[in-house]
């Protein structure tokens, strides 16, 4: 009776034991593949693509970075890698283990994916609703991948800056932090949020070249080639500098300064500003740049329409670090 009482308590703890290593090694529940996929999302009773991107070998959720492409152009097409700064975080994503969601805009009046951000003026960008379709997204992840908003990112550039701001307006505990590229606040904001939107704070980083003729740094017409300035006003990159120091309760910090010039054959340095505090905002101001998204990896042409990029900083790497070393 003995003997029968002790194989069977040796066979139970052996069970455990498999049973336990079998738990420890199965790799967390994420439901998307490997790789670059596409996926979509009802929203209104209207489909809404968006692409996730999948390191291989991660089995667990460290951060998701959702990434808006700018307005006009290729949409989810940023996510090829070789062809857009925006690109890059993939390359990092390898290295981090981080998931990357490249959601697409609706379309504008011409029928190419963009954004409805918060100008009341900007008559010829999209009018889908855009602002549903990313907090229904960040909500449908955070759900599937059991994970809170601590854990949530966003970041946009031109157009998609815009709409990161105006997520940020709306939503802002359903993310940790944000970052743009190429963006102000518009000068004519679209009435209810978009005007007395939220006051809670977030830590920010912002890009903008000094010579940007597309989102121009001192204010004025957005994208205004044709002179009809149908994409509506912005204010200056200074005030809308201000605007977030205030919000972030640091307009009384004295910024940490640098300069370097790392691509001596690109427009000019770069001059980076580190306001320091609870909820952090970092300022790169790229001296003679244009709209491009900044990047030492991925060249962009210059144009009459964009300018000429910077090439002293890479964009996604500093949004990176930036995400990772927030608390």
């Amino acid at each position: 009776m003995i003997r029968s009482f002790l194989l069977l308590v040796l066979i139970s703890l052996f069970g455990c034991n498999n049973d336990d290593h079998s738990n420890n090694t199965s790799p967390a529940l994420i439901p998307y593949p490997e790789g670059l996929t596409t996926h979509y999302i009802t929203v209104n009773s209207v489909s809404r693509k968006y692409l996730v991107y999948r390191p291989a070998g991660m089995t667990s959720v460290k951060a998701v970075v959702m990434v808006l492409h700018g307005g006009g152009g290729a949409g989810v097409g940023v996510s090829e890698l070789g062809t857009h700064p925006l690109s890059v975080f993939r390359n990092l994503a390898d290295q981090e283990k981080f998931l990357v969601i490249y959601p697409e805009g609706s379309s504008d009046i011409q029928g190419n994916p963009g954004w409805n951000d918060c100008r009341s003026d900007d008559f010829s960008g999209s009018q889908g609703d855009d602002i549903t379709f990313l907090k229904q997204l960040n909500a449908q992840l955070v759900s599937e991948l059991a994970i809170n908003a601590s854990k949530m990112f966003l970041t946009g550039t031109s157009n998609g800056a815009l709409m990161t701001y105006s997520y940020a307006f709306q939503f802002p505990e359903t993310i940790k932090a944000i970052a743009v590229s190429s963006g102000n606040l518009p000068e004519f904001p679209e009435s209810g949020v978009c005007t007395t939107g939220s006051s809670i704070p977030l830590p920010i980083l912002l890009t903008h070249g000094t010579s940007d003729p597309a989102m121009p740094a001192n204010g004025g017409c957005v994208a205004n080639l044709g002179g009809e300035c149908n994409r509506g006003k912005v204010i200056s990159q200074s005030a809308t500098i201000n605007y977030w120091l205030q919000r972030n309760g640091l307009q009384n910090e004295i910024p940490v300064v640098s300069q370097f010039d790392v691509n001596v054959t690109d427009a000019g340095n770069v001059e980076k500003r580190v306001y320091n505090g609870a909820n952090p905002l970092v300022y790169y101001v790229l001296h003679n740049a244009g709209h491009q998204v900044p990047s030492k990896t991925v060249f962009s042409n210059s144009s009459a329409a964009s300018g000429i990029q910077n090439r002293d900083i890479e964009f996604a790497e500093e949004v990176w670090n930036f995400f990772k070393s927030l608390p």
